[in-house]
């Protein structure tokens, strides 16, 4: 397959070779090497004194740009023509990718990718909380680049059409089939998008997710009050999807299920599984979910006493109640709890707990709770003001699971001023070509 940009096969010419200065007929352009991917999704080169970020390039790319945004330090770029593909670009396979803004790395050979990450964890830790890791585990990559996905979310526009939200935009970008989801959930675009014009009232998103069990769960988010007059409309695209098990509509006041619209999770693939109904938070990447699982157990050894902030439904405190640790979990979405207790119980699981409460809530009123570990695994947005709870109550131990290196080397840094040492880091992709990477960070009071 002939790169974009690239001469045509058995030609060559000197404007094609490396390092030269004229490969466009652009004036304006820039030629640029990119030596780097960024903290966000976009390559990073520089020019003179200024970082210049420029989307859809690889490493060792050379390219010609326009800039299209300057500020002091940095500016934003775009690509005019690819002069000479680095070692590290490939073809993205997926035809909705410059649209869809969703994978923006899938140019980016998987290698490169994984690389990547495992530098940015790395410079957020140096650069934002001014630390280091006694030991960097090499960064786990996740079992399978594509069909990944067992959830993905989708947008509904003003005339029903149905796809994901262009990058920077609210355009909508009608996808036909989404490289990175299962494609039990692409096979579903299809019958929505039958159903949406049927229906009288308006879906604003839907979430379609797999359900554990071979089929899936459609959840949808509404405008105004349910009407009546689309019960019939529903259950009968239940009988004709086979493969939907269940349909779950939530609007200003009110829900409606349909079905069942549970799903079954095993955290680790032996643990006991975890039944959740809708709107409870998932692992979006499955079989990756269970590498991340095992590396959590793996590292809170040899701790007998777990404290689990952010548990949820119980994704980390199962599997550590099941290798032996006394747990309490803690969140404050009590339908999470609820559904972790019910998971525990019906397992038979008498080592673990579940208490509903804000994690930094708790802290302040019952402490540790004769916890000597910590974990917690809170939302992007990190979990600053518990760090500074922790910081105060000093645990021995803290296993900090980040999807955030920023949030996370923020949080850090405060662990980090309360004479806590960072010892093990271990980078796992949950999100192939995606900047995104989770962190599982232990952090040690000295």
């Amino acid at each position: 397959m002939r790169l974009p940009g690239s001469p045509p096969a058995g030609h060559s010419s000197p404007a094609s070779a490396p390092g030269t200065e004229r490969c466009c007929d652009d004036p304006a352009a820039l030629l640029l090497s990119i030596t780097s991917l960024s903290h966000g999704p976009d390559g990073v080169a520089r020019h003179g004194a200024r970082v210049v970020f420029v989307p859809g390039v690889a490493p060792g790319d050379r390219v010609r740009v326009r800039l299209v945004e300057e500020r002091g330090s940095f500016a934003r770029a775009e690509v005019v023509h690819r002069c000479a593909p680095g070692p590290a670009y490939r073809e993205p396979p997926c035809p909705w990718v410059s649209a869809c803004g969703g994978c923006p790395w899938q140019h980016v050979a998987y290698p490169a990718q994984l690389e990547a990450k495992a530098r940015n964890v790395r410079d957020a830790l140096g650069r934002i909380a001014r630390v280091a890791a006694t030991r960097e585990l090499r960064i786990i990559g996740a079992p399978h680049e594509w069909a990944y996905r067992h959830r993905i979310r989708l947008h509904v526009g003003n005339g029903r059409e149905l796809g994901y939200m262009e990058s920077r935009s609210h355009r909508i970008v009608e996808i036909g089939a989404c490289a990175v989801a299962d494609p039990l959930l692409s096979a579903l675009l299809a019958p929505l998008r039958r159903l949406l014009p049927a229906l009288t009232m308006r879906l604003r998103s839907i979430e379609l997710m797999t359900n554990g069990r071979g089929g899936t769960v459609v959840t949808a988010v509404a405008d105004g009050p349910y009407r009546e007059t689309d019960t019939r409309t529903i259950v009968r695209f239940l009988d004709d999807v086979a493969s939907v098990s269940g349909v779950h509509l939530a609007g200003r006041g009110w829900t409606r299920s349909f079905g069942d619209p549970t799903i079954t999770v095993t955290p680790d693939g032996t643990t006991p599984s975890i039944r959740q109904r809708p709107g409870t938070f998932t692992q979006v990447n499955t079989d990756a979910n269970h590498l991340l699982v095992r590396a959590v157990v793996a590292l809170a050894a040899p701790a007998a006493h777990v404290l689990d902030l952010f548990c949820g439904a119980g994704n980390l405190s199962l599997p550590l109640a099941h290798a032996g640790a006394h747990v309490l979990g803690v969140d404050r979405n009590g339908e999470a709890i609820a559904d972790a207790a019910a998971s525990a119980a019906a397992a038979g699981l008498t080592r673990v707990r579940f208490e509903a409460s804000a994690a930094e809530h708790f802290l302040r009123q019952q402490g540790l709770a004769g916890a000597e570990l910590v974990v917690l695994d809170p939302p992007r947005s990190g979990a600053a003001a518990v760090a500074t709870q922790l910081a105060r109550l000093r645990p021995p131990r803290i296993l900090y699971v980040s999807c955030d290196p920023a949030t996370l080397a923020r949080d850090v840094g405060t662990l980090a001023a309360a004479d806590y040492a960072v010892d093990r880091v271990q980078p796992i992709d949950l999100f192939p070509h995606t900047e995104h990477v989770e962190t599982v960070l232990e952090a040690v009071r000295r």
